[in-house]
């Protein structure tokens, strides 16, 4: 079956999530795990949604963590954004982005975080 025809299948199977077939050729697709914390305990926001991070009490989950290694899925927008991007903290956003950089440089089957967009690749 072509690449074309898979990513067009799997959409179609899932039609709540964006197919980005650039970031999966690039960065590869995440590894198996599970998260430790979600993206916006982390302090990341969509770079597009105008919303509050936290009511207070409460985190606005609409960013998960993507099926794409060094991305994040913002749920109302539909769209896959490079980690780095969600990140208001420009200092942390470079060190993120350097980090994801490094490991879309490994080959996808290596022992990596599935997560290293976490802080210290929890």
């Amino acid at each position: 079956m072509s690449d074309k025809l898979t990513a067009y299948l799997s959409a179609l199977a899932r039609p709540d999530h964006s197919v980005s077939q650039e970031a999966e050729q690039v960065m590869g697709r995440r590894g198996e795990g599970i998260p430790i914390d979600q993206p916006c305990e982390l302090g990341y926001h969509c770079p597009v949604c105008e919303y509050l991070l936290s009511d207070g009490e409460d985190y606005d989950e609409r960013l998960l963590w993507s099926e794409y290694r060094g991305f994040l899925w913002c749920s109302v927008c539909n769209k896959d954004y490079p980690s780095a991007l969600c990140q208001p903290d420009v200092d942390r956003a470079i060190e993120i982005f350097l980090a994801s950089v490094a490991e879309a440089k490994e080959p996808s089957t290596s022992a990596a975080s599935p997560h290293s967009d976490q802080p210290n690749g929890r």
